[in-house]
């Protein structure tokens, strides 16, 4: 999402369904991927600035990466984070 504010709406969702030490997987599209998906402009995003959009309250465990293969032959890179709320 490009908009700052539906962002900063879904993090405050995730806070607020999550119990303490509560667990989340979060994806998006990688530094390297496309700049749009479905003629839409997207956000990339490294493992850090992905974890850093849902700050202090959680604890990044682990994060991976890996580049798709679309049908059309295309490569798109995408990353994941698999977070822990803290407290």
């Amino acid at each position: 999402m490009r908009d700052i504010e539906a962002r900063r709406r879904y993090v405050s969702a995730v806070r607020h369904s999550l119990k303490p030490g509560g667990h989340i997987v979060v994806g998006a599209v990688g530094p390297q991927g496309p700049e749009k998906c479905s003629g839409l402009e997207v956000m990339r995003y490294s493992a850090d600035e992905l974890h850093s959009e849902f700050g202090s309250p959680f604890q990044k465990v682990a994060s991976s990466e890996e580049v798709h293969l679309t049908p059309w032959g295309s490569e798109q890179e995408f990353v994941y984070c698999y977070c822990r709320m803290v407290g």
